[in-house]
């Protein structure tokens, strides 16, 4: 494997993505802790929560892909992910674990750490976290 140093600043900011049973229940946890709904609802199966300028996304499905993990790390990109994409497997091809896709909030590519923890990279539709 060649050197995972950064050839660029890729703009990634740290989301991390929370597996929750009841959304109102979690809402009012986090809402206690100082956080601020900034997208989603009470109702809804997805939502933003602010703390400061940090963003914690509630997800009120259990982790997909057989896994199992109820924190997900996260990272919001600043780039296009094919920039990405491309550096990733030019150092190493087996860190894609799914290339670029299409989501309902935006799109995604999903990569495996070196100890198989699955990050998902995310470009954000800016309506959706303004």
């Amino acid at each position: 494997m060649m050197s995972l140093k950064p050839i660029q600043d890729f703009g990634l900011r740290v989301q991390p993505m929370v597996h929750v049973e009841a959304m109102p229940v979690a809402l009012d946890f986090y809402e206690a802790l100082g956080g601020r709904l900034v997208f989603g609802s009470r109702d809804g199966d997805w939502s933003l929560i602010a703390f400061g300028d940090t963003m914690l996304s509630l997800l009120a499905h259990p982790p997909g892909d057989g896994r199992h993990e109820t924190v997900e790390l996260q990272f919001t990109c600043a780039v296009r992910l094919e920039q990405v994409e491309e550096h990733l497997r030019l150092i190493d091809p087996t860190l894609i674990e799914r290339g670029v896709a299409d989501e309902a909030f935006g799109r995604m590519l999903k990569v495996l750490t070196p100890d198989g923890l699955l990050v998902k990279l995310l470009e954000l539709e800016r309506e959706v976290i303004e």
